[in-house]
């Protein structure tokens, strides 16, 4: 009897530690599993998307779409190794805004345009001591916690994303270019020739009034010389008046006089008159006539009389 309660007892035992050890395989098993899912709850699967926008080929704008967090610090390279001199540039305080955001614009200096070729624009994730303390919470301890295509490294893994283009140098762009600069270089000189215009009327004016009481002034006409290859060279149109009652020989030396001198300090302080005619009227003789011409032209520092024309002699 008592060998039968014995052998009862050691099978009751046996069922007990049975069940305990399944107990304890199951809970190890669940825990196991919880601890499973919540570190693939940590984990963040990367993912960028790049878009390139060129404008008039003198701006890059590579802008991105993600799901990084919000203030992640990246960075961005752009390279061209087909150029004729090896293009690189970069930036390495791109942030990421709401919503997963990004975006920089490439410029050279001075607004030239990006030279025709192909072109990478590469983003990385900046390092660990570059992010904020949101930003290295979500991605982990050398960015454990971040996997997908866009995630490389072993140990100190980083998201990363390129695109690539071309930029072609249109003729187009080129041609405009051209032309642009033809006009400005035709609108300088018109300039240019317009206010050596103004000074010397303004000092012809000024001779003729500060030395030549007897005269008064009609009109004055400035031309460009289109005889010569040189640029901003002038001729000068002085239409005056004798305004002196006397006799037609005295008028007419005068008004020789009178020329002769304006034509001597043209000559040294314009020398960008090359050529001289002075008209004149003498009203008491001839009201509206134009009674003598003396024509001149520039030789060095002078002028030299080539033509003389008066009915007052």
């Amino acid at each position: 009897m008592n060998l039968i309660k014995t052998f009862l007892f050691m099978i009751l035992c046996t069922l007990f530690l049975s069940a305990c050890g399944k107990e304890d395989n199951t809970s190890t098993s669940n825990s196991s599993k919880k601890e499973e899912i919540m570190e693939n709850k940590e984990k963040l699967n990367v993912k960028i998307t790049l878009n390139k926008k060129i404008k008039d080929n003198k701006k890059i704008l590579i802008s991105g779409k993600s799901n990084l967090p919000k203030d992640t610090t990246l960075s961005i390279d752009l390279e061209c190794p087909e150029c004729s001199t090896y293009y690189h540039d970069f930036s390495t305080d791109v942030n990421v805004k709401e919503g997963g955001m990004f975006d920089y614009e490439f410029s050279n200096e001075e607004g030239e345009e990006f030279e025709g070729g192909k072109y990478i624009a590469y983003v990385e994730t900046s390092p660990e001591n570059l992010q904020t303390e949101d930003v290295r919470a979500i991605f982990g301890k050398d960015g454990t916690n971040l996997v997908g295509s866009n995630v490389s490294g072993d140990t100190d893994r980083v998201a990363t994303a390129e695109i690539n283009f071309k930029i072609k140098n249109s003729s187009k762009v080129k041609q405009k270019s051209k032309k642009d600069t033809a006009a400005e270089v035709t609108k300088k000189k018109d300039e240019e020739l317009s206010t050596l215009k103004r000074e010397a009327e303004y000092k012809i004016e000024s001779i003729v009034e500060d030395n030549y009481k007897a005269a008064s002034i009609e009109k004055i006409e400035i031309n460009q010389d289109m005889s010569t290859d040189q640029d901003n060279k002038l001729i000068a149109l002085v239409y005056l008046s004798f305004d002196f009652k006397n006799s037609a020989q005295t008028s007419y030396n005068m008004v020789e006089m009178f020329s002769d001198d304006l034509a001597s300090k043209i000559g040294t302080d314009k020398n960008t008159i090359n050529q001289i005619a002075v008209f004149w009227k003498v009203p008491y003789i001839g009201e509206d006539e134009t009674l003598a011409k003396f024509s001149y032209e520039r030789s060095g520092e002078h002028m030299i009389i080539t033509d003389k024309v008066s009915s007052l002699r």
